[in-house]
């Protein structure tokens, strides 16, 4: 029985091939009559109307840019930076305060920049305390100050009018000095309390040191005119053979000032970093320099108690 059903299964399946073939080759047929019209229709579709014409579109009104100069820190002209130029930054221990190393190579001793850097200190205070007279209970302190050449007596409670400093109290002490001596020893030193009106703070001055500000100062050796300088602060100016030289930065440790020299007739400002000559140098420097347009406080007498 399953013989018989697989014969006729076998049967319908190749009747209908034959016929799926049959009905191709017919519909072949058929279609060839149609090959010769659609080879003889036109291929290209016609078109109407004017001719294209391409509109030209207006360019763009483009300017040439450029990067803007950068502005001028508050600081000075030193304080700019490239992107990949990190600064170099050092803490100043007695100003308290952070300084920064401009971008800028330093200027080499016999160059053309006309300047030369001696010295890089603090600025003493206004007034200092050199000795004293008389004895416990009466006694006359003795100072001296760089805007007088004359030794300055006070006692307890005197005003310093031009200075804005009150002497507020005096003493003399004996302060135990440190030494290989078992005994004790003992150092004579004068103490005075100064009110500073400037600051509304008390300043104490001692007899064995110079007592110094956060103020730092620049001295320079001028070597078109073979001169000296006197101290000069950030920010001040000064002119010497046609160039106008202004100190931007001035830092400690190390010790180094950034200087701008700007020549008349030029509108460009050159920067260099100056730091200290060397010894031998520094003394050429300063024996040559015989004259100094920044004359330095006279000399005075120091007023010490001798008993």
């Amino acid at each position: 029985m399953s013989r018989l059903v697989r014969t006729c299964y076998e049967k319908i399946l190749l009747a209908l091939a034959i016929a799926v073939v049959t009905l191709s080759c017919g519909w072949t047929w058929r279609q060839q009559a149609e090959v010769p019209r659609l080879k003889s229709l036109p291929v290209t579709v016609p078109l109407t109307g004017s001719p294209y014409e391409p509109v030209s579109l207006p360019l763009p009104d483009t300017k040439t840019a450029g990067w803007t100069a950068p502005v001028t820190q508050s600081n000075g002209n030193g304080w700019l930076y490239e992107v990949f130029t990190p600064p170099v930054i050092y803490y100043n221990t007695p100003a308290g305060s952070f300084t920064v190393i401009p971008p800028h190579e330093p200027v080499e001793r016999g160059s053309s920049f006309g300047l030369e850097l001696l010295e890089v200190r603090l600025e003493p205070f206004r007034l200092q305390l050199v000795g004293y007279f008389g004895g416990p209970g009466d006694y006359l302190a003795a100072f001296v100050s760089p805007s007088s050449p004359d030794t300055l007596l006070a006692r307890e409670g005197h005003h310093f009018e031009n200075l804005g400093l009150t002497l507020k109290s005096f003493a003399v002490k004996n302060i135990a000095v440190d030494d290989i001596d078992p005994r004790p020893v003992f150092e004579t030193a004068a103490f005075a309390v100064l009110e500073d009106e400037k600051t509304g703070t008390a300043v104490v001055l001692d007899s064995r040191i110079c007592k110094l500000t956060g103020t730092r100062l620049a001295i320079f050796h001028l070597v078109t005119e073979n001169v000296q300088t006197g101290g000069l602060r950030e920010g001040e100016k000064f002119s010497a053979e046609g160039s106008t030289y202004c100190i931007e930065r001035i830092q400690l440790d190390p010790p180094e000032v950034v200087v701008d020299r700007q020549t008349a007739g030029s509108s460009e400002t050159e920067t260099r970093i100056l730091h200290p000559i060397a010894g031998d140098d520094r003394q050429d420097a300063g024996k040559s320099a015989n004259s100094n347009p920044f004359p330095s406080r006279p000399p005075t007498e120091l007023a010490t108690n001798e008993k």
